[in-house]
């Protein structure tokens, strides 16, 4: 039986899962990664639109909660902090840039390591007054919205797509729209395509022409729009159904023909011994016998990801050589450096091999029967996807303790209420 020793008040849960059979329902988060956009699309629309199902994580309520105080008022002095959360920093940044007022945005110490010259950068090249207060190229920042006045911009697009779509979402409010160059390489481009999406689906004039987008000048219409299931979130329970004798999970709120870029997840998890089904309502899962022993994977267009799907061919004895994964050096922990340390404790080797280049090098695997990391606790280093994506080792090694679980209520809030259920319905 899974047992959760009071998480809400301790800083470690113990997960026990000594069976490995289960047929359940889970309740997946709204996408956060949409919800935050049409935040701000909405706050620029004046409030227009009405947005139904709106994700529940902390980042987004974070966000919903520093744009009700007024932020494009005349001429006033405000402190905001983001915490943690390295999205609504981004996306402030930008949308505080355009509007009136002065305003010193803030973050925790991590967000405080998590560099933002880019972004700054590009809004300088459109005019806008930023300064940076302490170390340069780093939060925190001072900023003195006004009006912006360029309409061609050249930006870096390897490190982040966070930053593009931070300027997209202002740029139809800008004097004369704007034109985009991206240059290099582009990180995550679903990410950016989905915000393009969204923005024509609200009436702004936008395309995307290979590494160019060019936006023009108008205004987010007033809509209704309902907010589709987290394909990120479906990850965990992919893994737990790849770590399975013989499982199945139900999922509602999952489109196939989504805007999400981690709408990929079945076409990944055919090779990782998971099948996917397509109904009405949302997909079923179920655990099938094809396993590629020998993968590559490139993860440049969908970072979120990576971690479930690293630690999924670690447990089932993938060979995997990965890339793409430079982003998630500056993501809420090191990522690359968990991703080493964190397999490390339960005897896989994840180490970088050649330039921006990993390999699981001895992910051989034992007897399913001889695992046990039942006395194996990871650190979460204050980041969900360390927490989530590292939880299904109970299902194959009989449990798992996972530390500062909590984290999970950054983008998954009922995380642990749902994985709870592998034991329930075992």
């Amino acid at each position: 039986m899974l047992t959760l020793f009071h998480f809400a008040i301790m800083s470690t849960i113990k997960l026990s899962c000594p069976f490995r059979d289960f047929h359940v329902e889970m309740e997946l988060p709204t996408s956060k990664s949409i919800s935050n956009r049409l935040l701000i699309m909405k706050a620029l629309a004046n409030d227009k639109i009405e947005l139904k199902s709106i994700s529940t994580a902390n980042d987004t309520s974070l966000l919903q909660d520093l744009l009700t105080k007024d932020l494009h008022s005349d001429f006033q002095k405000q402190e905001l902090n983001t915490q943690d959360a390295g999205t609504v920093y981004r996306f402030l940044t930008a949308f505080l840039s355009i509007g009136k007022g002065e305003y010193t945005l803030n973050g925790n110490t991590r967000m405080q390591q998590r560099p933002i010259r880019v972004l700054v950068d590009a809004l300088r090249h459109l005019g806008a007054d930023i300064k940076y207060l302490n170390k340069e190229g780093y939060p925190p920042l001072l900023i003195n919205g006004k009006d912006l006045a360029s309409n061609n911009l050249t930006i870096d697009a390897h490190i982040s797509s966070q930053y593009i779509t931070a300027i997209l979402l202002i740029s139809p409010y800008l004097p004369e729209g704007l034109k985009i160059q991206l240059n290099k390489t582009v990180s995550s481009l679903p990410y950016i395509d989905m915000t393009i999406k969204l923005m024509q689906d609200f009436g702004i004039s936008v395309q995307r022409i290979a590494q160019s987008v060019i936006i023009e000048k108008g205004k987010y219409k007033g809509l209704v729009y309902e907010t589709e299931s987290d394909w990120s979130a479906a990850a965990f329970w992919y893994q737990c159904v790849a770590f399975s004798n013989n499982a199945s999970i139900f999922m509602k709120g999952l489109k196939k023909n989504s805007i999400q870029g981690d709408a990929v997840l079945p076409s990944i998890f055919e090779q990782l011994g998971v099948k996917t089904s397509f109904q009405n309502d949302g997909v079923l899962i179920e655990k099938s016998s094809v396993i590629n022993h020998n993968i590559s994977l490139d993860f440049n267009n969908y970072p979120d990801i990576a971690m479930s799907v690293i630690n999924t061919c670690a447990g089932l004895g993938v060979i995997g050589k990965f890339s793409g994964l430079k982003s998630l050096k500056i993501k809420e922990s090191n990522r690359i450096a968990v991703l080493e340390s964190e397999l490390s404790k339960l005897g896989f080797d994840f180490r970088e091999t050649d330039e921006n280049e990993w390999v699981l090098i001895n992910s051989c695997k034992i007897k399913e029967t001889e695992y046990d990391f039942s006395a194996v606790t990871i650190q979460t280093h204050e980041d969900h996807r360390v927490a989530m994506s590292f939880a299904p080792f109970a299902v194959l090694g009989k449990g798992i303790n996972i530390k500062d679980a909590l984290v999970v209520k950054k983008s998954y809030p009922n995380f642990w209420k749902e994985f709870n259920k592998l034991s329930i319905f075992a």
